[in-house]
């Protein structure tokens, strides 16, 4: 099974949604590399079920996305301040202190999204 790791972004935004369940099987097979026979044997369940679960996780990260499209308003946003970033440290460069303000205040909003 091929693993997409967009998805982990997904989870990342909208990973409080899952079952306490579903996000240990997600974060055990996306994030610590297990398979799924190792989860099988961790949760006392089938390989079949483990599946079921990623499966049914996987969909409710990308049903979520579709509806609020959340994963589209961060990645502009972090554009967007890598953008205010690049022309603070332009307006630093030429002796403004502002500059250094912004660009602080660009890599918060990188940081916070």
């Amino acid at each position: 099974m091929a693993k997409d790791m967009s998805l982990t972004f997904l989870y990342d935004l909208y990973g409080e949604l899952l079952s306490p369940r579903q996000r240990e099987i997600f974060e055990g097979y996306y994030a610590d590399d297990l398979s799924l026979s190792e989860l099988s044997e961790a949760y006392g369940i089938t390989r079949q079920g483990v599946l079921q679960n990623i499966r049914s996780a996987e969909h409710k990260l990308q049903e979520t996305e579709k509806k609020l499209k959340l994963s589209q308003t961060v990645l502009r946003n972090r554009r967007r301040a890598e953008q205010i970033e690049t022309l603070a440290q332009l307006i630093a460069k030429q002796g403004n202190a502002a500059g250094v303000q912004i660009a602080y205040l660009a890599r918060q909003i990188q940081e916070d999204s």
